[in-house]
C-alpha cells in the first residue's frame, strides 16, 4: 500500500469514528457503535458513502463537504426517507441523524443489504400506495429538496402546469443558459411545456422525485424481496412525474406497471405529459453532468411542438 493510499485510509477511518461518535453524543446511537471495526466505500462521483461495520451493529453512512449545502441536502433527504416512511407503503432507507463533524455534512442511515431483482409486481402496488398519500396544501413541499446537487422550488401552487414549467423547467433553462449551455427559445420551451400541462389539474400526491432503476432495490432476505426505495427527492404533485422517470433511463419491468395499476388506474393523457415529466430529468443531467444530455433534451423539446 503507498504512503498516500495509507494516509487516505486513516484519513477516512478516523473521520467515520468521528461522525459515529457524534451521533453517539446525541445518544442516537449505542457507544458500542464508535467502535469501528470495518468499512467499504461505495464508488459514487457525487459524495462519498461507506458500509461500516461497529459493535453495535452495520450502518451506511454519507458525507459531503460542510460547505455549499451538503448540510441542507441530507437533512432534506432525510425528511423525505421519514415522509414516505410515514405512509407504511413501501420501505425506505431508515434514517438516523445527519449532522455536520470536522468540516464535513454527514447522514446516517441503517445498512440494509440489497439486491436488483425481486417483486417487481409489489414495487408496483407499493409505489402506487405512496401515491395515494396527497397533500391538501398543493404542489410543493415544505421546505426546499434535491434531485442530485440541483434545489428544487417547493414553493406551494394551485396550479400544476404553472408549478411545473415556472419551478422545475424555467430554473433548469435559465442555469444552462448562464453557464452557456442554453437552449434557444426559453419561453417558447416553457409555453410547449405549459400548453401539455394545460387543464391538468392532478391530485397532490406524495412523490419520490427521483424513481429510476438506481433507487429502488430489494430485500434478499426476506420473503418475496420486498421492495426498498432510496435517494428520495420528495415533493407533492403529479404521480405520473414518478412514471415517467421510470421510462426514462431504462423502463421498469412490465410487471411494475401490472401492479401499479392494480391499485391506480394511469390516465390516457399521460403519454402526451410524459415528456414534459422526462424533460426536467434530462435538463437536471445536463446540468449535473454536462453537454452529453443536451442532443437528448433539443430532441424531447422537439417533439413537444408536435
Amino acid at each position: 500500500m503507498t504512503a498516500t493510499l495509507l494516509r487516505s485510509t486513516e484519513s477516512a477511518q478516523y473521520l467515520l469514528t468521528r461522525i459515529l461518535a457524534d451521533a453517539v453524543d446525541q445518544r442516537l446511537l449505542l457507544p458500542a457503535a464508535s467502535e469501528l471495526t470495518s468499512y467499504s466505500q461505495h464508488l459514487n462521483t457525487a459524495q462519498q458513502q461507506y458500509c461500516v461495520r461497529t459493535e453495535a451493529g452495520d450502518f451506511f453512512i454519507k458525507r459531503l463537504s460542510a460547505e455549499g449545502t451538503g448540510i441542507e441536502r441530507f437533512r432534506a433527504e432525510q425528511d423525505g426517507l421519514l415522509r414516505i416512511m410515514e405512509t407504511q407503503s413501501i420501505v425506505t432507507a431508515q434514517p438516523i441523524t445527519c449532522g455536520v463533524v470536522d468540516g464535513h455534512s454527514y447522514l446516517i442511515l441503517t445498512h440494509t443489504p440489497l439486491a436488483v431483482h425481486g417483486d417487481w409486481l409489489e414495487a408496483g402496488r407499493q409505489i402506487a400506495e405512496m401515491h395515494s398519500h396527497t397533500s391538501d396544501k398543493g404542489y410543493g413541499f415544505e421546505h426546499t429538496t434535491f434531485c442530485g446537487d440541483t434545489p428544487q422550488n417547493n414553493n406551494w401552487s394551485n396550479h400544476w402546469a404553472h408549478f411545473f414549467s415556472e419551478q422545475r423547467i424555467a430554473p433548469l433553462l435559465t442555469q444552462l443558459e448562464m453557464r452557456g449551455d442554453g437552449i434557444r427559445g426559453r419561453e417558447r420551451i416553457l409555453a410547449r411545456c405549459q400548453t401539455r400541462l394545460l387543464g391538468h389539474q392532478p391530485e397532490a400526491s406524495l412523490l419520490h422525485g427521483d424513481l429510476w432503476s438506481g433507487n429502488i432495490a430489494f430485500r434478499p432476505d426476506v420473503e418475496s424481496s420486498r421492495p426498498v426505495v432510496f435517494d428520495p427527492a420528495c415533493y407533492y404533485g403529479d404521480a405520473e412525474t414518478d412514471l415517467a422517470m421510470t421510462e426514462l433511463f431504462g423502463r421498469f419491468p412490465e410487471a411494475f406497471y401490472k401492479g401499479y395499476q392494480s391499485v391506480r388506474s394511469i390516465d390516457d393523457g399521460y403519454a402526451m405529459r410524459r415528456p414534459v415529466y422526462q424533460l426536467y430529468h434530462v435538463l437536471n443531467h445536463a446540468v449535473l453532468f454536462g453537454n452529453h444530455y443536451m442532443d437528448q433534451a433539443r430532441e424531447i423539446i422537439k417533439g413537444l411542438a408536435n
